[in-house]
């Protein structure tokens, strides 16, 4: 198994500390530039919405709420379970696994990709439920970037549940329901309470 794959399926026992830390920031800054560059918000851990306008620190605000809140629950659960768990080693599994979600976003939310749904969009508004006025090239694209997304949303959870099994040096495979359970409730109650900035 080459090196690369190893670090695609187990990235917290094949990355130093530091390095995961590293990519977690470079990655944070990243998609905080995206999100002002693509106008969007999120309406919670993996969820977005488009705004019309969005101020260039928003996109660095929102991002790290979508990092701090569902890595401080976790955390807790975490604590919970096992008392010698670390903030720092949640939040950097938080990080990382968040990875995943800013190229999501990417794929999504870019300006090409969003011009062939508001074609779909346009099509659906004009009674054409069986999108026979749309182009085939523009329906791949979207069901493409859509199957892609899903993928990126099991692995996301797939990190998630890796990491904080190893920051709680778990094997139970019950904490892994707890995991995704936490997350899904970070999920809800960001999209509920909606604390990001415009």
């Amino acid at each position: 198994m080459s090196s690369f794959s190893q670090v695609f399926i187990n990235p917290f026992a094949n990355l130093s500390d530091r390095m995961m830390l590293r990519i977690g920031l470079v990655a944070y800054v990243w998609a905080s530039l995206q999100v002002y560059l693509f106008r969007y918000v999120p309406d919670g851990v993996f969820q977005q919405h488009l705004t019309c306008e969005i101020s260039w620190y928003a996109g660095f605000v929102n991002v790290a709420i979508n990092i701090l809140f569902p890595a401080a629950l976790l955390w807790l659960m975490a604590k919970v379970l096992y008392n010698k768990v670390r903030w720092q080693d949640v939040l950097v599994v938080v990080m990382l696994a968040q990875v995943v979600n800013y190229v999501t976003g990417f794929l999504l939310m870019n300006p090409y990709s969003r011009s062939k749904s508001e074609h779909i969009l346009a099509a659906i508004e004009s009674g054409d439920m069986m999108l026979k006025t749309v182009a085939p090239f523009d329906l791949f694209i979207i069901v493409s970037a859509g199957l892609v997304g899903l993928a990126m949303l099991i692995y996301f959870f797939y990190l998630l549940v890796v990491g904080m099994k190893i920051a709680m040096n778990s094997k139970k495979k019950v904490h892994a329901v707890w995991i995704v359970l936490v997350t899904l409730l970070a999920d809800t109650l960001l999209h509920l309470w909606g604390p990001y900035l415009k």
